[in-house]
């Protein structure tokens, strides 16, 4: 999938839980506290049934709202983008954005505060981002004739697939009862880390019951019945959509941005290699941890944040934890940063290895 960059977006942007190891500082997992209820109406099925819908279900036209909601304060990509200290850690956080599709290959995202308005059309071959607030329209092309994906922090079935494909062969799948998402039954598919030092609990994926289309995302931490942080729609109607809501033109006098050719994001790879960002992955599954290699203008981000935290002792000296329910990182003395959703001895023992 090739994702919208993250420095267009300016803004603190979230990741499935199985990002967490893949961008060093950012946690995701946003979402609607939607009410669960009994729906005797659907047919039963099996874990690797509700997966294989997941993993096979394609685009769909529909309209909606999503909500998102994280019930901790959060480290911003700013952080690594080597912005300023204030607004690095954020508190709990609530956004909705009105969300369209036309099952192939077009999205769009909308999301109205006090400070304006901000746009995301996803086309095939392009996407645009628009902030009203600061006038500017940001163009990313997509490499060759393959359709851009639209970015997973307002779209529940994109998060849940990648979910799915990366955290299904490390987990014990399992259908924890059914639910209403958006007023229709769904399916509730439950993934348990099998890794014991995970700070997660479960990852349970609402299905819709009809379109078998992903409409909802949560995740708790161990041994809690209160989710941390979801994603999901709250509003959500399968219908033919205009082909007018997807199209966008920057308006006169927009400052328009060209954004390069698609590859978005920060660049991360597996095991012993290192991306341009200078993160590498180490581990796999609930329990890797991304290890950050900063740049000087952001280790002097880190300096002023990390005074702020508590310190633990590493096997390379002094360093600083900062620590929610489902996610850890540890700023080595010589700057270095190790996080990822496990408990502290992971990233003690990844923080030897280096």
């Amino acid at each position: 999938m090739k994702s919208f960059n993250l420095k267009a977006r300016g803004k603190v942007l979230y990741a499935a839980p199985l990002a967490i190891a893949s961008s060093a500082l950012a946690i995701s997992l946003i979402a609607p506290q939607i009410a669960r209820a009994s729906t005797s109406n659907l047919t039963a099925v099996s874990p690797e049934q509700l997966v294989s819908w997941i993993q096979t279900a394609h685009p769909v036209s529909l309209n909606g709202t999503v909500t998102g909601t994280t019930s901790f304060p959060i480290p911003s990509a700013s952080l690594l983008g080597g912005s300023g200290p204030q607004g690095v850690i954020g508190g709990s956080t609530t956004e909705t954005y009105n969300v369209w599709a036309n099952g192939t290959g077009s999205f769009r995202s909308q999301q109205v505060t006090s400070a304006g308005e901000t746009d995301l059309y996803v086309n095939p071959g392009s996407v645009w981002y628009w902030d009203s607030n600061t006038l500017t329209a940001t163009n990313e092309k997509a490499s060759g004739t393959a359709p851009m994906e639209s970015p997973s922090v307002s779209n529940p079935q994109l998060s849940a697939a990648s979910v799915v494909d990366k955290l299904s062969t490390y987990s014990t799948l399992s259908v924890s009862g059914n639910q209403m998402v958006a007023g229709r039954p769904a399916y509730t598919l439950s993934l348990t880390p099998i890794a014991s030092d995970s700070l997660i609990g479960v990852v349970r994926i609402a299905i819709d019951g009809q379109t078998h289309v992903p409409v909802q995302i949560q995740v708790f931490p161990k041994g809690s019945d209160t989710p941390a942080a979801s994603l999901g729609f709250d509003t959500l109607t399968f219908a033919p959509q205009p082909s007018a809501i997807f199209g966008f033109t920057p308006p006169a006098g927009a400052t328009v941005v060209e954004g390069g050719s698609g590859a978005g994001g920060a660049n991360v790879t597996s095991g012993g290699g290192s991306g341009s960002s200078g993160t590498r992955v180490v581990g796999t599954g609930f329990d890797s941890v991304a290890v950050a290699t900063l740049s000087s203008k952001q280790l002097s981000t880190l300096a002023g944040i990390a005074k702020a935290l508590p310190t633990i002792a590493t096997p390379l000296g002094i360093g600083h934890l900062y620590s929610n329910p489902v996610f850890q990182a540890i700023v080595l003395p010589n700057g270095t940063v190790v996080a990822g959703a496990v408990d502290t001895s992971r990233l003690l023992q990844v923080a030897a290895g280096l």
